[in-house]
């Protein structure tokens, strides 16, 4: 199912948004947690991931991803960090994806399918907001994940 506008609003959120290797995006959210730790602070949401790009460099594969934390409270920025009073994304279309996240790219497929016959015309890209994360991998097949994107409102 996917709904028409939707909104997702967070407050005191910490964003690092760089070109990562997947191995990297790991080493980086450790990276992160600590840094947001150091700073007295608490994650207070879900973590929030959306990717702007990929590029292929030899046999890897590189994103340019931002990483958002919503926090508990107000944090200074310091280097690659950047601190959002804010985050604002609405007029989205929302989907979630229930299962194995292998299979994402299946929702991302119903989505796009959607934007085509609907005629609309995204203007962010596509938020994955993990509302159920798992540490235990035998209940992979558990984890939720919304999908947001941001579309435009005007009708032209």
């Amino acid at each position: 199912m996917i709904l028409e506008k939707q909104e997702l609003i967070l407050e005191n959120v910490i964003s690092l948004r760089k070109m990562m290797t997947q191995q990297e995006i790991t080493v980086e959210m450790k990276k992160l947690g600590d840094f947001i730790k150091e700073k007295g602070a608490e994650k207070n949401g879900p973590v929030i991931t959306s990717t702007f790009g990929v590029e292929q460099r030899g046999f890897e594969q590189v994103l340019d991803m931002e990483i958002l934390v919503p926090l508990n409270k107000k944090i200074d920025s310091q280097k690659e960090y950047k601190f959002k009073k804010n985050f604002y994304l609405t007029n989205a279309l929302k989907t979630t994806h229930v299962g194995n996240p292998a299979m994402l790219q299946n929702t991302y497929n119903n989505l796009n399918r959607y934007i085509q016959e609907k005629c609309v015309q995204p203007i962010t890209s596509a938020y994955n907001v993990t509302t159920k994360d798992i540490s235990d991998l035998s209940k992979i097949d558990e984890v939720i994940i919304d999908i947001y994107i941001g579309i435009n409102p005007n009708i032209v």
